[in-house]
Order: C-alpha cells, then structure tokens, then sequence
C-alpha cells in the first residue's frame, strides 16, 4: 500500500510507525522488504489499540473499544473475520506467521488495566503492566522475523518489558496529565496523582530506580537476538540499543524528566546502528548472565506462563 490510507479506511501501516514512533522506524528499515511490511502492519494494529484507549472521548467509550477489539481477537482465533477493518491486519500475521493469539490478549488486558489505575501500583504491577503492554509485542513479533526456537521467547518478552520501562521513565509529566503514574509506590515513597504537580525528588528517585530495573531486562533480552533470522538480528539489536539510549540521556539529565523529552537524535542513531553492526552476532551462542538479568529473564517467564503463552 502506497496511500495514506487503504481502501477500508485504514492507515497505511507504514505510515502509522513513521508517524508514531522514529525509533522503531528507523531500526525497521534494517530489515527485508517482506519483515520490514509484516512488522509495520503489527505496529499499526498495536497502535490502533493504544490510540483507542487513550483517544476515546470516555471512559465508556475506550471499555467498549477494548471489547470490541477483544472480540475481534477471538473472531481471529476462530477462524473468522474481524469486524473492525483495523483488526485485519492482526488477522492476516496470524493466518501467515501463526502468532500467539494469547499475547495479542495480554496487550489488551494491559490496555484496559489503563481504564481503572491501581491505587497502590507496585513493583509487581509495573512488570506485569511491561509485560502486556510491550512484552507481549515482543512475542507477537518473534514469528514475523524468523523465531524457530520458543525457548527464546522469554528473551523477547524480557526485551519488551525493558524498553517499556524506558518510556515510563520517561513520560512521567505526560502520564501524569493524563492523571496515570507508573512509577512503583515503594520506589517512590508513594507517589500517585493528586490532581497537583508530582513531586520533583519523588520522581527522580523513581525514575533512577526504574531505569536501573531496565537495564537487566536489556541484557536479557539481548541474549536471545541470535535465536532470529540472520537478516532481522541488526534490525532489533539497534532498536535496543537506540532504547537503551534514552534511560542513557535520561542518566545525564540527573533523572530529571518532568521538564522536556529525552530524544536521540539521528546522528546518535546512527552511531548505534554502527555500534550494532560491529557486534558479534551472536548465532545460536547463549551469553552469559548475571544474577539481574537472570532474575529479568525468570520474571518474563512467569509473564508468559500467566498470560498463556508458549
């Protein structure tokens, strides 16, 4: 599709991830033609989820778009044809790659969780949030770019769940708008909004705490980008790296983000791409762990158990 727009209405899927995310953009145009189409089409259905949660006029509306979109999925898994024209692309990964319809669930059991946030959001709730907002995209797209072995998944789920954090560390003062604070309340001697402004040291304590969490569910996830196909391995590793970035912009900043938006720019991507390039590719060889990231890799595991997935 060329357009902006396809013939039911939908956004062009690679539009949507130019539009939407540079980062994921740019890391997509390392990989072939064939991936690089499939990924898109699933980063536009994931966003149209997320834009059907946060963009609703209210809260009514957003429980019904979760529902509808929940309804869809078990329209997929059934072998019949979604309603929503969004939903067709889900349908046509599912019906080429076999991706596990369970994953796609747990996305939305982490949308909706957004609809009525927890009072006392703790560590536990954070990664289990990671886990189905990102992680489960993780799994999702393990098909697409090659995954043979399903032990790896719970290196996809770990890598998801780490740049997930990453964007909570870093839109602190945009989720705080929109009265939402993912910031663990024992990381941040209780933090949550109160209709005023967040506390400065509050969240800078959390958000050095988060970022610190973050890095064991990289290293993690990173362990497992040898088990993809050969010609997607540069594409995620960059798109680590490039996430990665962020928590280190967000570290030079003394972990203050309520100001402005940590971003990198082109040229430090491409400096990552490099950096990506030159490292060794890693094949079916296991790296090493240590015990954080072991713990990162155990938690994902359990994420996946929970959720159905395997």
């Amino acid at each position: 599709m060329n357009s902006s727009a396809s013939a039911d209405g939908r956004l062009d899927a690679g539009e949507s991830i130019r539009r939407h995310s540079r980062s994921f953009s740019f890391a997509s145009r390392l990989l072939p033609a064939g991936k690089r189409a499939d990924v898109e089409r699933l980063y536009a259905w994931c966003r149209w989820c997320d834009d059907g949660v946060d963009a609703t006029a209210s809260p009514q509306e957003a429980v019904a778009f979760v529902d509808l979109a929940a309804r869809d999925i078990r329209r997929i898994a059934a072998g019949q044809s979604p309603l929503a024209g969004e939903s067709r692309w889900l349908a046509e990964l599912v019906d080429r790659h076999d991706l596990p319809i369970e994953a796609a669930l747990a996305l939305l059991e982490g949308m909706r969780s957004d609809l009525t946030p927890a009072a006392g959001f703790r560590e536990a709730d954070l990664l289990r949030y990671c886990f189905r907002v990102a992680g489960a995209v993780g799994v999702l797209m393990c098909p697409i770019l090659g995954l043979a072995d399903r032990r790896h998944l719970p290196h996809a789920a770990a890598l998801g769940i780490g740049m997930q954090l990453t964007n909570i560390a870093r839109d602190v003062a945009e989720d705080w708008r929109r009265s939402r604070c993912y910031l663990p309340v024992e990381w941040t001697d209780g933090l949550r909004p109160d209709g005023g402004p967040p506390d400065r040291e509050q969240v800078r304590q959390g958000v050095q705490t988060i970022l610190g969490v973050a890095d064991a569910y990289y290293t993690a996830g990173e362990a497992g980008i040898g088990g993809l196909d050969p010609d997607a391995r540069l594409a995620v590793r960059a798109a680590a790296r490039i996430y990665h970035a962020i928590g280190t912009g967000i570290r030079k900043r003394d972990f203050q983000v309520l100001d402005d938006r940590v971003r990198v720019s082109t040229l430090e991507k491409m400096r990552l791409f490099v950096v990506a390039m030159l490292s060794p590719a890693g094949g079916g060889r296991q790296m090493q762990l240590d015990d954080s990231a072991r713990l990162a890799l155990a938690v994902a595991v359990e994420c996946l158990e929970e959720h159905g997935v395997s």
